[in-house]
């Protein structure tokens, strides 16, 4: 069947905006068949402004044929940590048929950064690709973004996403992008925007961990510099979609401490213990269904008067056989990560568990993730992974005929990675 791309445009009037537009995202979940749910996410900060009564939505075909307007009311906002506001717009579209589609939504004026030329003067353009299959839905975002950070200080975030359909997941750092869009004749033209990563200590840039996907740099200027992320979803080593987080960071000078930490990861009945101590890579973790994971994370600030305190993000939390409990006194924080996966749990892909420690110091709260992979197969052997230092990563292993095979048992093999390239292996019973 010939597959035609759907295209799903956000139109804005140009009558009102705030200049202090942060960032965004947008995602497409399968509600029935070919019913699904748009939801976009427009970051904005606590700067006053006018913001547009609606915004138009418009699906569009690959051959830029208008097949609905929708009008979305602009919802209240959340006030997200450290003041930023989230507004999330929802609608709703019954696609024609199966195929490959596209959301975008376009927005104005980015707030004035560092790190892209005149950036108030350009909108933003964000999209993502959903495969609509009557039950695939896109990747989604399960953390906020983190919008302050300190000058001089180790800085670490992750997206954590999370597919509830089961694909691979791959992610990268991307580019601001802003569009030119011709409404009468539907036609969208994308740029990326004159951009650099935000300036940081040369031993320390900034970097995506290609295993874990989280940023870290160490930050050696203040000012507001924009990030993007970008997931992609994988199936039978095949790209079928995306979603893309476009972020503001505040880089602040600050006289705060960052608390100490460190993780005593336990598995049991084996009795095997790993120290992680914080600015080392977090290790992978192996299990087996008959297998107990604890991971008791610890972390100490002796100059913080309120904390520090943590939330817990993660694919292995959606499992209802994982939980999290707590202990937090003055100067310190105590939490265990607990899990006893079952053979239901065994998958070729990894788990994520992040743990996002927060620091109180004056008006401002900091953040910084630290996030653990866990492969549950049946044995305790690691999959073959690229170095970290790659930007390809592991996606899954296939026998000849393309289908998805344990990487763990005897046999042959063909592990696929997310830059499209393939390793043959042999296993030995």
């Amino acid at each position: 069947m010939k597959k035609l791309i759907f295209l799903l445009i956000l139109f804005i009037s140009s009558s009102a905006y705030s200049f202090a537009l942060l960032g965004g995202e947008i995602i497409c979940r399968n509600i029935n068949g070919l019913k699904y749910e748009t939801t976009l996410t427009i970051y904005r900060d606590t700067i006053a402004g006018n913001m547009p009564l609606s915004y138009t939505i418009t699906y569009q075909d690959s051959s830029n044929t208008i097949i609905a307007s929708h009008i979305v009311i602009t919802p209240q906002m959340i006030l997200g940590p450290n003041g930023f506001k989230s507004y999330k717009y929802i609608d709703t579209i019954i696609f024609p048929f199966t195929g490959s589609f596209k959301a975008a939504a376009w927005d104005c004026c980015r707030d004035s950064v560092n790190n892209i030329s005149s950036a108030n003067n350009f909108g933003m353009y964000i999209d993502c690709m959903v495969l609509v299959d009557g039950n695939n839905s896109t990747p989604k975002f399960l953390s906020m973004p983190i919008t302050l950070a300190q000058n001089n200080k180790l800085f670490s975030y992750n997206t954590t996403p999370f597919d509830s359909n089961g694909d691979s997941l791959s992610w990268e750092l991307s580019i601001p992008s802003d569009a030119s869009i011709d409404s009468a004749n539907g036609i969208i033209t994308i740029f990326p925007l004159s951009y650099v990563l935000p300036p940081a200590d040369s031993s320390f840039p900034v970097k995506m961990d290609s295993l874990t996907g989280d940023i870290t740099f160490k930050p050696n200027q203040s000012g507001k510099f924009q990030i993007v992320v970008k997931i992609n979803e994988w199936r039978n080593g095949q790209l079928i979609g995306y979603i893309t987080r476009d972020m503001e960071l505040v880089v602040i000078q600050s006289m705060n401490v960052t608390p100490n930490a460190n993780a005593l990861i336990t598995i049991l009945p084996q009795v095997n213990n790993t120290t992680w101590i914080q600015g080392t890579p977090t290790p992978t973790i192996n299990l087996s269904p008959v297998e107990n994971l604890t991971i008791e994370f610890h972390s100490v600030d002796s100059t913080n008067f309120n904390g520090p305190w943590a939330l817990y993000y993660g694919s292995s939390l959606q499992n209802t056989s994982a939980y999290h409990y707590e202990f937090v006194s003055t100067y310190w924080y105590d939490g265990w990560f607990v899990w006893y996966p079952t053979s239901n749990n065994i998958s070729n892909n990894p788990y994520f568990t992040t743990l996002r420690v927060a620091d109180e110091y004056g008006w401002n709260t900091f953040y910084n993730d630290y996030t653990f992979r866990i492969f549950v197969s049946n044995t305790a052997t690691s999959v073959n992974e690229i170095s970290n230092e790659s930007k390809s990563v592991y996606i899954k292993s296939i026998d000849i005929l393309g289908r998805d095979i344990d990487p763990n048992q005897a046999g042959f093999r063909i592990d696929v990675y997310s830059d499209g390239k393939t390793r043959k292996v042999f296993r030995g019973e």
